[in-house]
């Protein structure tokens, strides 16, 4: 009787495990609801892997309105599981971005823009942010935090996803 008893725990047991070690998606997609008092709100981010090692994975980010004079995005990428970013990525709009070796979410001091490891465009309602997920090392799987906000804006305008100082979920680096 004990063991039969001991059965169903063990299977339930196993039921709530496999998720956590199913293999994470290739492309993920996380909406984020309208928010009318943020300054540059986003609608959606989706991240994508690579098509293959030595290509680069993106993440898309898509706003509510189109891209205006002064608004900006900061994207964190965690890139080795240990649920730190490692890469930071700044960039405004109509200007320049920068990438930087990240230590944590206000450790960013090296700047890493010439090795090539990311790349950000803001067109119409987009940024797209493309990035090799093994610039600084390898890596199996990735997860992103966003920040869009306007320049000389108050902070409580900025927009997150998923929250100040949280990650995604994976996904995976390569899709082959």
């Amino acid at each position: 009787m004990r063991r039969l008893l001991g059965l169903p725990v063990a299977l339930v047991v196993l039921a709530l495990a496999a998720p956590a070690l199913a293999t994470p998606p290739v492309e993920l997609t996380i909406t984020d609801p309208t928010e009318g008092r943020r300054a540059y709100d986003i609608v959606s981010v989706t991240l994508q892997a690579a098509p293959a090692a030595g290509r680069k994975a993106q993440v898309t980010v898509v706003h509510g309105r189109r891209v205006q004079v002064s608004d900006a995005v900061d994207l964190w990428v965690d890139t080795d599981d240990d649920r730190v970013p490692d890469l930071f990525v700044t960039g405004v709009s109509f200007s320049e971005y920068a990438v930087y070796r990240a230590r944590g979410w206000d450790r960013h001091h090296q700047d890493i823009t010439d090795r090539g490891c990311a790349s950000m465009a803001m067109r119409g309602r987009k940024t797209v942010i493309r990035f090799d997920p093994s610039c600084l090392g390898s890596s199996e799987r990735f997860s992103v935090s966003v920040r869009s906000y306007v320049l000389h804006r108050p902070a409580r305008a900025d927009d997150y996803v998923p929250r100040p100082e949280r990650l995604t979920r994976k996904v995976l680096s390569y899709a082959s």
